[in-house]
C-alpha cells in the first residue's frame, strides 16, 4: 500500500499565511522602532531585510549588555 503522503513535495504557501506572517513581521518593526507609513511603501524583500539587519543589532545590543565585569586581581606585594 501507498503512503498518502508524498514527501518529495513542498506544500505551497497560501495567500493567508504569507499575509499573517507579513503582518507579524511589520509589527516588529514598528516594536523595535521603526516608522510605519515607511514600512507601507515597502516590498516584502526590504521589509525581510529590515528584520535581519534588526535583529543582529539587537543581539549586538543585548551581547554588550550582557558581557561581565571583571573583578580586580589582588596584587603579588599584598600579603596575608
Amino acid at each position: 500500500m501507498k503512503p498518502r503522503k508524498n514527501y518529495r513535495t513542498r506544500p505551497k504557501k497560501s495567500g493567508a499565511k504569507r499575509t499573517q506572517r507579513i503582518k507579524a513581521q511589520k509589527k516588529r518593526l514598528v516594536a523595535a522602532g521603526h516608522d510605519e507609513k515607511d514600512l507601507k511603501k515597502k516590498n516584502i524583500v526590504e521589509i525581510r531585510e529590515l528584520i535581519k539587519v534588526t535583529a543582529k543589532k539587537q543581539a549586538k545590543k543585548a551581547k554588550a549588555a550582557k558581557k561581565p565585569v571583571k573583578a580586580p586581581k589582588a596584587s603579588k606585594t599584598a600579603k596575608a
